[in-house]
C-alpha cells in the first residue's frame, strides 16, 4: 500500500491523461489545447522563433486556419503603444513553455504538420506541459506537507483531493494554456524550496528559489505577495538571521541568486522596448484594479463564482486554521494575513469574478495553502472517527467536483453571470438546458400568448397540427420536410410594449426523435415583407433523443424598428426526414426597464442587422 502512497501523483496525472481524452478535443477548432488567454502567453514564441514578428501580424492567419470562422474563439491581445503593438500580457508563461514548444516544432518538422506554431503536435505539447506541471506540484505539495508534519499517507490523500477535489481539473485539462496549473507547481515549488533554505545549511536552494520567484512574478506580477508567506515556511526569526548569515557567508550563490532573478525580470522591459520602442508599458489599457472598491465577499461566497461555492474542499480546510493556531499563533497569523491580502487584491480587479468557469479560478495558484490547511485540520482531530469522517467528506466534495467538471465541459452551467437560480436549475443537471433568465426587477410590463395546439387559433402555420404525438392533451405541431414552419406568432412588433428596451421571450416542449437536428427557434423582423433582422437559435445542444424537452429562448426586438414592423416568432426545422414536434408554445412580449444594465442581459439573443 505504501507505494501506492509514494506515487500518487503519478496515479493522479494518469487519471488527468484518461479525462483528457475523454473531454478534451484538440483537432477541433473549438475545443483547441492553445486557447483563450493561452493563446497571449503563448504568441510570444511563434513571434520570435517562427514569423519573427512582435507585432503580431499572424494572428488573423492562425485564426483562420485552426480556430473558428465566426470568432467566436477570437482572443485580442495586441494593444497599441508608442511607436507599436505590446502583447498585453507578460512573458512568464512563454519562457515555461519554450522546451515544450521546440520540441513540438521539431516533431511537426518530423511529421511533415505545418511548422506554424499552431497545429496539432503544438496544441498536444502544451497539453503535455500542463500535464507535466500538474504533476511537478502534486509531487512538490506532498513533499511540502510532510516537511510540516504529515504522514506519506496523509500528504498523499490530500495531494489527491487538491488536484481532484478542486477546479485545477478543469485548468489543467480544459483549459491547460491558462496560467493556473503552473503558478499552482511553481508557488509550491518556491514554498518547499525556501523551506529547504531556511531548514539546511545548503544555500544553493537561494538561487533556485530566485528563479522560481521570478518565474511567477513572470507569470502573473501579483502573486508576488507569496512573498508574505516567507515567514510562514522559515518558522521563527532566527531561522531567518541564520540564513541570511549563511548567504552573506555564501556570496557566490546570493549573487548568482541575484543575478538570475535580475536578469529574468528586465525581460518584460526588454521586449517591450522592442515592440514599441518603450521601457515601461502598462500594456492592459483600461483594465486594472479598483482597490476602493473590492468584492471581498462575492470572489468568495458569490454564485457568480464564488471560491467556496463551487470548491467546497477549500472552504473545509479553512477550519485548518484552528488546528495551526493551537500549534502556532505565529504561523496561522502569517497564514491568515497573506489570505486577506491575497483575496482583497484579487477581488479588487476590474472583473472581480475573472470570466472564470468551474469556479474562481485565481485561487488554483495558491491550492498549496488549501493543502497546508487541510494537514493541520487533520492533526487538530484525535478521534480516528472524526478523522475518518472527515475523509468521507473530501472523497464526497472531490467526487462533487468532478461531477461539476464535467457539468462545465458540457455548457450546463452557462458561461456568463450566474444567479443563484441559475446556480441551483444547474446543480443536478446532466443536460444542457435552453433557458433565459431575465431579472425581475428589469420587467416592466408583460403581454403573453399561449397555444397547447388543442385548437386552430389565430397563430400562425395552423396546418402544422397534428395528432400523431403530444406532451399534453392529444394535438402538437410538427415541422418537417412538408411544412418546415411550427405554429408560430406574428404581430406588429410596436404594438404589445411601453418600452424602448423590448424583448420576446418564446417558451415550449419540443420532441425531437433523434438527438442529432438542425432545428431552430427564430425570432424575424421584417417592414412590408422585407427582412430587416433574421435571428435563429440553435437547438442541438438541447434537444435528447425521443423526450420531450422544455425550451425557453429569448431575443431582444432591434432598436429603432418601424412602427409598422412585424415580428414573426416559430419553430424551423429545415431536415428532410427528421421531424420536431412543439407543444404548450408560449410567447411572451417583455418591456423592460431602458437602462444600460438591462440593454444586454447574458443569454438573450442580440438581434442580427
Amino acid at each position: 500500500m505504501k507505494y501506492i502512497y509514494r506515487y500518487t501523483p503519478e496515479i493522479i496525472v494518469l487519471l488527468y491523461v484518461c479525462l483528457f481524452f475523454g473531454f478534451k478535443s484538440p483537432e477541433k477548432p473549438w475545443d483547441r489545447v492553445i486557447n483563450s488567454d493561452g493563446k497571449a502567453y503563448y504568441a510570444y514564441l511563434p513571434a520570435i522563433f517562427i514569423h519573427h514578428d512582435l507585432q503580431y501580424k499572424f494572428v488573423e492567419d492562425y485564426e483562420w486556419v485552426y480556430y473558428p470562422h465566426d470568432k467566436a474563439a477570437f482572443k485580442e491581445f495586441r494593444m497599441k503603444a508608442g511607436k507599436g503593438v505590446v502583447n498585453k500580457t507578460y512573458p512568464g508563461m512563454a519562457l515555461v513553455w519554450t522546451p515544450f514548444f521546440l520540441t513540438a516544432h521539431f516533431i511537426a518538422w518530423l511529421e511533415l504538420f505545418h511548422t506554424d506554431g499552431y497545429s496539432l503536435p503544438y496544441q498536444y505539447m502544451i497539453a503535455l506541459a500542463s500535464l507535466f506541471f500538474l504533476w511537478l506540484g502534486a509531487r512538490t505539495l506532498m513533499k511540502l506537507l510532510i516537511k510540516f508534519g504529515s504522514s506519506e499517507q496523509n500528504a498523499a490523500f490530500i495531494a489527491a483531493v487538491v488536484t481532484l477535489g478542486t477546479n485545477l481539473l478543469y485548468y489543467t485539462i480544459t483549459e491547460g494554456s491558462m496560467t493556473h496549473v503552473y503558478s499552482f507547481a511553481l508557488i509550491t515549488s518556491f514554498l518547499l524550496t525556501t523551506y529547504n533554505l531556511t531548514h539546511t545549511a545548503k544555500t544553493k536552494w537561494f538561487g533556485i528559489s530566485m528563479f522560481l520567484l521570478a518565474l511567477i512574478i513572470l507569470i502573473r506580477p501579483t502573486n508576488v505577495m507569496v512573498l508574505l508567506l516567507v515567514p510562514f515556511v522559515t518558522g521563527s526569526r532566527q531561522r531567518l538571521t541564520d540564513t541570511m548569515a549563511r548567504l552573506k557567508a555564501a556570496k557566490s550563490s546570493a549573487i548568482i541568486g541575484i543575478l538570475v532573478f535580475l536578469l529574468m525580470m528586465f525581460i518584460p522591459f526588454l521586449l517591450w522596448k522592442l515592440q514599441c520602442n518603450q521601457w515601461i508599458v502598462y500594456s492592459y489599457g483600461d483594465e486594472g484594479f479598483k482597490f476602493l472598491s473590492p468584492h471581498f465577499l462575492g470572489i468568495l461566497g458569490s454564485y457568480n463564482r464564488g471560491w467556496f461555492i463551487y470548491t467546497p474542499v477549500a472552504f473545509v480546510s479553512m477550519f485548518g486554521f484552528v488546528g495551526l493556531y493551537r500549534r502556532s499563533w505565529f504561523h496561522a497569523l502569517v497564514l491568515l494575513i497573506f489570505l486577506v491580502l491575497f483575496t482583497y487584491v484579487a477581488s479588487s480587479w476590474w472583473v472581480w469574478y475573472y470570466a472564470s468557469k468551474c469556479g474562481q479560478r485565481v485561487f488554483i495558484d495558491i491550492y498549496a495553502v488549501v493543502g497546508l490547511l487541510l494537514v493541520f485540520l487533520y492533526g487538530n482531530f484525535k478521534s480516528l472517527n472524526v478523522r475518518r469522517s472527515l475523509t468521507i467528506l473530501l472523497i464526497a466534495l472531490s467526487a462533487l467536483n468532478i461531477f461539476q467538471y464535467y457539468q462545465h465541459t458540457r455548457w450546463i452551467f452557462p458561461p456568463y453571470v450566474i444567479t443563484s437560480e441559475i446556480f441551483w436549475d444547474s446543480f443536478f443537471s446532466t443536460d444542457k438546458t435552453a433557458r433565459a433568465y431575465i431579472p425581475k426587477d428589469a420587467v416592466v410590463t408583460v403581454v403573453s400568448f399561449s397555444n397547447d395546439m388543442e385548437k386552430e387559433l389565430p397563430w400562425m402555420n395552423n396546418k402544422s397540427r397534428t395528432n400523431l404525438v403530444s406532451y399534453s392533451g392529444s394535438w402538437s405541431s410538427k415541422a418537417d420536410t412538408v411544412l418546415p414552419y411550427s405554429s408560430g406568432m406574428e404581430l406588429k412588433a410596436d404594438s404589445l410594449f411601453t418600452t424602448a428596451n423590448r424583448i420576446i421571450r418564446v417558451t415550449a416542449m419540443v420532441l425531437s426523435p433523434r438527438e442529432r437536428t438542425d432545428a431552430t427557434v427564430v425570432a424575424d423582423f421584417s417592414v412590408n415583407g422585407k427582412g430587416i433582422s433574421y435571428n435563429p437559435f440553435y437547438l442541438l445542444n438541447f434537444i435528447r433523443p425521443d423526450e420531450w424537452v422544455k425550451v425557453q429562448v429569448a431575443f431582444y426586438v432591434p432598436a429603432g424598428l418601424p412602427r409598422e414592423a412585424v415580428s414573426k416568432v416559430y419553430f424551423y426545422n429545415p431536415a428532410r426526414y427528421l421531424p420536431i414536434f412543439i407543444d404548450d408554445m408560449k410567447v411572451d412580449y417583455i418591456s423592460l426597464k431602458d437602462e444600460a444594465d438591462y440593454r444586454k442581459i447574458e443569454g438573450v439573443v442580440l438581434p442580427a442587422h
